[in-house]
């Protein structure tokens, strides 16, 4: 009896040290750059410096210049926005006319996807094919092959169209007007590729975000005209305006920014609960409810910024500085009571955070 007690003894001891090396095991695979934060930094203009910074949640180790250290050269002219489907990252290089694949893990270059001539967003829309904004005056969204890496079709949409969203089966994109004006928000069906509706927004619109019931709310940023002396001969409020996701018409409409107070905002972003809105203004960054009937009359946190977006699995605000687009920018995060919790340095000209 002692026997036996004396050998369960010892496989108890045993199933716990491979049950204890199997969970370390389990921790420490290493899934290269998969998950994370990736911030977009534009660079300067003509000076073909964009770049990608990785951000590593648990180490709170960045890496800037991610995809130079991984490929051996530089993503492009100024790197305007990232997006991720399945396995595949989307580096939308805007003034180099090109969108730079990589495989999400070692972020190893897949391809470049050319024939563009101002790409804007990218957005997966299901396992084969994503969307891709393009074009400063009359745009296009272009339909991308996942597998292939071509561009397969394009769609006709409004001016100058920047962020893209998806609800249910379909895609709403901001028609931000370019280098000229627009007002509208188109609506494309997924299953069928086509422009189902135009809606009539605010001027400029440029950011969306969809909330916890599949509303769409869209940021319009307002509109100036400029002389040939560059005087201010027109200009317009700034707005947020919610699309109903059901029937895609407009619920409401919110003046956020008053024509004079020479701020054009173009960013937005959701809570990670999908109950409130964040949005930059004259007076920093403002939070509303999607239940308010008037927007707050006071900043949420009380600075300007040039990028806003919102980790949506811990709520975590990234607010991203540029130091000009000439030397490092840096990235403040705060907490959702509006807390700053700590700062990065990135790269030139950081516009926006994705996560993955």
């Amino acid at each position: 009896m002692k026997t036996l007690k004396n050998l369960l003894f010892i496989a108890m001891i045993f199933t716990s040290i491979f049950t204890s090396c199997l969970k370390d095991d389990e921790k420490s695979i290493d899934t290269g750059y998969l998950h994370g934060v990736f911030i977009t930094n534009e660079g300067g203009f003509m000076n073909n410096n964009g770049s990608i910074s990785y951000y590593d949640i648990d180490s709170t180790k960045v890496t800037n210049n991610l995809f130079q250290m991984i490929n051996g050269r530089v993503p492009g002219d100024v790197v305007q926005s990232f997006g991720v489907a399945g396995n595949k990252g989307f580096i939308v290089v805007n003034n180099s006319e090109k969108v730079e694949v990589v495989d999400m893990e070692s972020f190893e270059s897949l391809g470049t996807i050319t024939g563009v001539d101002y790409p804007r967003y990218f957005i997966g829309i299901d396992n084969d094919k994503g969307y891709l904004t393009n074009g400063s005056f009359a745009g296009k969204v272009y339909i991308i092959n996942l597998v292939t890496l071509e561009l397969t079709d394009s769609i006709a949409v409004g001016n100058g169209p920047e962020n893209i969203v998806k609800s249910g089966n379909y895609v709403f994109v901001a028609n931000s007007g370019g280098w000229t004006n627009d007002s509208t928000v188109s609506v494309i069906d997924v299953t069928t590729g086509q422009v189902i509706k135009t809606i009539n927004v605010g001027d400029n619109p440029t950011d969306l975000v969809v909330d916890k019931n599949g509303d769409i709310w869209v940021l319009c940023k307002g509109k100036v005209v400029y002389d040939q002396n560059w005087n201010i001969t027109d200009e317009t409020d700034s707005k947020l305006v919610k699309i109903n996701g059901s029937d895609r018409r407009v619920d409401n409409t919110y003046i956020i920014g008053q024509a004079g107070d020479y701020f054009n905002p173009n960013r937005l972003a959701i809570s990670h609960d999908g109950q409130n809105i964040f949005f930059g203004e004259a007076g920093g960054i403002y939070r509303m409810n999607i239940t308010d009937s008037n927007i707050p009359t006071s900043a949420y946190i009380a600075k300007q910024y040039y990028g806003l977006d919102i980790d949506p699995d811990n709520g975590t605000i990234y607010c991203l500085k540029d130091n000009g687009f000439d030397a490092n920018g840096m990235v403040y995060m705060y907490n959702s009571n509006g807390i700053l919790t700590d700062s990065l340095e990135v790269g030139i000209a950081p516009n926006g955070a994705v996560f993955n």
